[in-house]
């Protein structure tokens, strides 16, 4: 929904251009399209978009076109769903434990790694991962057939809300000495919750870890181009923030913040424009 707001923008405000949006397989996969010039833009998560700009694992090339056009549009959080009634207590607890691990070659993956070793001292194969939609694998732990389901994501999500509607669930915090460890060894985690009502049933704060999204574009498009993207974004900001819940806190301010690898020309542009850019900082500097 994101996506297709923003196309509508950029179709409606950027003369000769033609937007459309794609769904993707997540985050890696929006890497390697924006990466090899088969998308020009994509979603992604700020450390996600960093492993693929310096070829580490997940990836197996580096991608050096790769440039940030906005950052922190919202955080993905781990959410980790259980039953009720599931002896599990907090998400180093998957051990051993049939787990839902969204779709495979999503962006969340590598989070998952990087989490469970250095969050509680196991490795990711120390679970048993299985690879699903997120709507198909709450409704794989409904029928029995998981332990817990991960999604990574900015709640609230409708696939939690309507799980919710038929089943009572819980979700797992991470502790406080492991969301430490996390932020310690990955200093690009931010302590962070799911807060109380965010779904039905969740009636305290659940304390995890996240990662920053944003926007990434091919530094190949022109710095005009993306200028006029960028400012076609912020000039229809509440239209955009109004395209889903989880960015309805977005603000220009926070956009070119923190967001790990090289921002396009155009994008700095327009954010000196706004006197929002933060010139003591060099990363955006490079092409």
């Amino acid at each position: 929904m994101i996506g297709g707001t923003l196309a509508s923008i950029i179709n409606e405000a950027v003369p000769d251009v033609q937007a459309v949006a794609e769904v993707s397989g997540g985050a890696e996969e929006n890497v390697r399209l924006v990466g090899t010039g088969q998308s020009n833009l994509g979603f992604v998560i700020s450390k996600t978009a960093l492993q693929g700009y310096q070829g580490e694992p997940p990836f197996s090339q580096a991608f050096p076109t790769l440039r940030m056009l906005l950052s922190n549009l919202d955080i993905g959080r781990i959410n980790v769903v259980v039953l009720e009634g599931s002896p599990l207590a907090d998400i180093c607890s998957l051990k051993g434990r049939r787990v839902g691990v969204g779709p495979s070659g999503h962006g969340s993956l590598a989070n998952l790694r990087e989490i469970f070793g250095a969050g509680c001292g196991f490795s990711f194969d120390d679970i048993t991962p299985i690879y699903l939609p997120y709507d198909q694998a709450l409704s794989a732990l409904g029928d029995g057939r998981l332990d817990a389901a991960v999604l990574y994501v900015s709640p609230p999500i409708p696939a939690i809300s309507e799980f919710g509607a038929t089943r009572a669930f819980r979700l797992l915090p991470l502790t406080e000495a492991a969301r430490d460890a996390v932020v310690a060894k990955y200093p690009y985690y931010l302590k962070t919750l799911i807060p109380a009502g965010a779904y039905t049933g969740v009636t305290a704060d659940v304390p995890v870890v996240g990662t920053s999204n944003g926007l990434m574009v091919s530094a190949d498009l022109s710095e005009e181009l993306v200028y006029q993207i960028t400012k076609a974004t912020f000039e229809n900001l509440e239209r955009f923030r109004g395209s889903y819940p989880t960015i309805a806190g977005f603000t220009l301010e926070v956009a070119p913040q923190g967001g790990l690898i090289p921002y396009h020309d155009g994008a700095i542009r327009y954010y000196r424009e706004r006197g929002v850019w933060p010139e003591a900082e060099t990363r955006g500097a490079t092409r």
